[in-house]
């Protein structure tokens, strides 16, 4: 089956990502990473941006009202960007602050509110594969597993005992699945779950349905894949942008699937908008962090 994404923002961001929902506004946000920004998308179609200090690579609610991110140097939290004012970072840890050239990428929230987030190096070499994994939680910032080029498709199963995530890099282009321990934090049993040689394009970000399906973003082929438990595609979205980067479910009963996306050198006229499609599928609540 393949369904037709629609755009709902015309954005034009350099690297558009992380988007997710925040029910208690109805509005979707998402970040530019490369344009140092947190943009809104209002119920009513009233878009902002906000600008940032430090590049942004993820973002996730947080149980205060505010957020939690991935930056160029660790982790912060944000409050909720109001009006047309900049974003103010509280940092939590800076454990990349010393480390030239990383910064933090893809984000995504674990079911019990822990934080998790990779990082990687710019620019992206396949001969320095410098990226990691980190959690972060209240007890403090764990370093989980090495050798990433460009970290991203982090996702959680809809009951927290599966844990996905990709290398979306031209030389690696491969999904892994794990066993995850929601309690201790840890995952084990690490397989491969999709090889992008076969399937085309590059693994980005993610996201989880109910059924327990995987939506990631196809970058370098305009789509995005739903995949079952089992690794099988059974739905294609075509997008109208070569590089979509992460989708995200939202909506008052999570059944719109929203998809953002970069703008590369060889750029197309929706590069760095926003996308939406309405479905029958809907997405997981998230457990805002806790830490």
């Amino acid at each position: 089956m393949t369904l037709r994404a629609e755009r709902v923002c015309a954005s034009h961001c350099a690297v558009g990502e992380s988007p997710i929902w925040c029910p208690h506004t109805s509005e979707l946000m998402w970040v530019d990473i490369a344009g140092r920004a947190v943009h809104r998308l209002g119920a009513d179609g009233a878009h902002s941006i906000h600008t940032t200090p430090e590049t942004i690579g993820a973002i996730a609610l947080a149980a205060d009202g505010g957020l939690i991110a991935a930056t160029g140097s660790g982790f912060a939290r944000l409050g909720m960007p109001q009006g047309d004012a900049a974003v103010a970072l509280e940092p939590l840890e800076t454990m990349l602050a010393d480390m030239p050239g990383m910064r933090m990428n893809d984000g995504a929230l674990d079911r019990q509110g822990r934080f998790w987030a990779g990082s990687m190096l710019e620019p992206a070499d396949a001969q320095r594969a410098q990226g990691a994994l980190y959690s972060l939680d209240g007890m403090g910032c764990r370093r989980h597993r090495d050798g990433f080029v460009v970290q991203n498709g982090l996702a959680f199963s809809p009951d927290g005992g599966r844990m996905y995530f990709s290398d979306s890099h031209v030389s690696k282009r491969c999904v892994w699945v794990a066993d995850y321990d929601g309690a201790a934090g840890r995952f084990d049993a690490v397989r491969v779950f999709a090889d992008f040689a076969e399937l085309g394009g590059r693994p980005d970000g993610a996201a989880i349905d109910t059924d327990g399906c995987y939506w990631i973003a196809a970058t370098d082929s305009g789509r995005i894949l739903r995949l079952t438990p089992e690794g099988r595609v059974d739905c294609a979205v075509e997008v109208p942008t070569s590089n979509p980067t992460k989708p995200c479910f939202g909506g008052p009963e999570l059944k719109t699937l929203y998809i953002t996306s970069l703008t590369p050198e060889a750029a197309d006229a929706e590069a760095g908008n926003v996308f939406a499609l309405e479905g029958t599928w809907q997405g997981v609540a998230e457990t805002p962090f806790n830490g």
